[in-house]
């Protein structure tokens, strides 16, 4: 079994463990989230490659992450989302584009996997309070269940900056993210910005395919594209579990 710690645009801490059993997955990821913000669980012998993220949901970061482990290019495919993704490395980031069905309702936008609310506040920051977290956690728990999603966010916006805050149902993890791929998606289509500045002050861009490139009716391609570095592990922890 091996772990690596990878960041996106500067932030949001991923754990991949490849060859985990799946009756150690729940206590490992755990104890991982002690030092990341995330848990997926790779099979690099699939084909393709396969990504199930700790509660089952939809997670564009870590996609981001696990392609770029997987050479110059590819497909993979990933929890949450019906149908595979395609994948380049660069020499400084790495693009995924990326099928998505997806729905806005006012301030809300469903994407596959995961939900965001969105909220704009002067000063692009949230309530850092616990008592501010405790409610927010709270509210996502009860997105998720109302629309039946393994995860919902909460994005709080001033001009392109997010600060992104997830919630997932089955771990019961609420984590205010250094980074956020999937929220970066739901900002742009909310926003119609492509270049969304993230809590470490890098960025994620993202483009929306014309509707002559889609693959199906109700289903757009989505470029996603950052920067992505592998970490250590703190010492609680060695690249060998």
């Amino acid at each position: 079994m091996t772990t690596r710690k990878f960041l996106i645009a500067g932030g949001n801490a991923t754990a991949l463990v490849q060859d985990c059993p799946t009756s150690l997955r729940a206590s490992l990821a755990a104890d991982l989230l002690c030092d990341v913000e995330q848990v997926g669980f790779v099979d690099e012998q699939a084909r393709p490659p396969r990504l199930e993220m700790m509660g089952g949901e939809f997670c564009i970061n870590a996609t981001l992450a696990f392609a770029s482990t997987l050479g110059p290019k590819g497909t993979v495919r990933v929890s949450g989302l019906d149908r595979p993704a395609d994948f380049v490395n660069m020499p400084h980031a790495t693009r995924a584009t990326i099928p998505l069905r997806w729905s806005m309702s006012e301030n809300i936008v469903l994407l596959e996997g995961i939900g965001f609310i969105l909220t704009p506040k002067p000063d692009g920051h949230a309530s850092s309070s616990p008592t501010g977290h405790a409610r927010t956690k709270r509210e996502l728990a009860d997105l998720c269940n109302r629309f039946d999603l393994p995860a919902f966010g909460a994005i709080h916006f001033s001009g392109n900056a997010i600060t992104p805050y997830v919630y997932v149902a089955t771990v019961d993890s609420f984590v205010p993210e250094t980074a956020c791929g999937s929220g970066s998606v739901a900002f742009s289509l909310f926003t119609g910005q492509d270049r969304v500045r993230q809590p470490t002050g890098q960025f994620i861009t993202v483009r929306r395919a014309a509707v002559k490139e889609r693959e199906e009716e109700g289903v757009d391609l989505f470029e996603i594209e950052a920067r992505v570095e592998q970490s250590a592990l703190s010492p609680n922890f060695t690249e060998q579990i």
